[in-house]
């Protein structure tokens, strides 16, 4: 098992500064980067992401989700121990957390502090290869069909709200692996393609040739990890 260390940066971006988390064995940065230690919190973790206040979310091997405030203190839990394993977690929204399991093609919802609202089941829709989810702003989900290569939009009843076709604006075959809504934009990230935007009704926009895993889009500049680096 690696033994992982969570850092918190101040990462400044043209007088804006945003907090930013970032889970890494081991981070090097030039003398020129804008980057500040605020807090290191040792900890063995999987998956991780943030919210726009400050709180931590963290996936233990063992699926536990643990939610730390921006002081670094655990303030909820949660574990779901029936559903395999956590493929994904969505904190775009602090109130409404998803997490999503790919093995059962499953997303449960969390409310703020971590208690189960409601569970969507995405085979019940005809949909059984979803690599991934994303919370939208306006209360619904995202979610790619890798069978079908469509961009779907949910409602938490499972209603389809739109059905995009990605072959109708990429010439080539993509293989997502991360999803994200950030400030009016979706990204959906291809570790070999690079990142594609889109804007927030699911038409496609531009790709950034960019090799990463996942990335977070803030005031306008995207923040992405290509290892040892973080890049904005």
């Amino acid at each position: 098992m690696e033994y992982t260390t969570l850092t918190m940066f101040r990462l400044v971006v043209m007088k804006v500064i945003v907090t930013v988390l970032f889970l890494l064995i081991s981070l090097f940065t030039r003398a020129h980067d804008s980057l500040v230690l605020v807090k290191s919190i040792p900890i063995e973790a999987r998956l991780f992401t943030t919210d726009l206040i400050g709180n931590c979310y963290v996936i233990k091997e063992n699926n536990f989700l643990i939610k730390y405030n921006s002081s670094g203190d655990s303030v909820a839990q949660f574990n779901e121990v029936k559903k395999g394993k956590v493929t994904q977690i969505d904190a775009t929204n602090p109130l409404r957390i998803l997490l999503y399991y790919a093995d059962f093609n499953q997303v449960i919802i969390l409310d703020n502090m971590l208690s189960k609202k409601n569970v969507l089941k995405l085979n019940t829709i005809g949909i059984f290869n979803a690599p991934c989810i994303a919370n939208s702003m306006d209360g619904n989900i995202w979610v790619y069909d890798q069978a079908t290569n469509n961009l779907f939009k949910l409602d938490n009843q499972l209603a389809f709200l739109s059905t995009i076709n990605l072959r109708n604006f990429l010439t080539e075959s993509i293989d997502p692996i991360y999803m994200v809504e950030q400030e009016r934009n979706l990204l959906l990230v291809d570790s070999l393609q690079g990142i594609y935007k889109f804007d927030l009704y699911g038409f496609y926009n531009t790709t950034y040739h960019f090799k990463t895993k996942a990335v977070q889009y803030f005031n306008g500049y995207l923040v992405y990890q290509q290892n040892p680096f973080l890049f904005s």
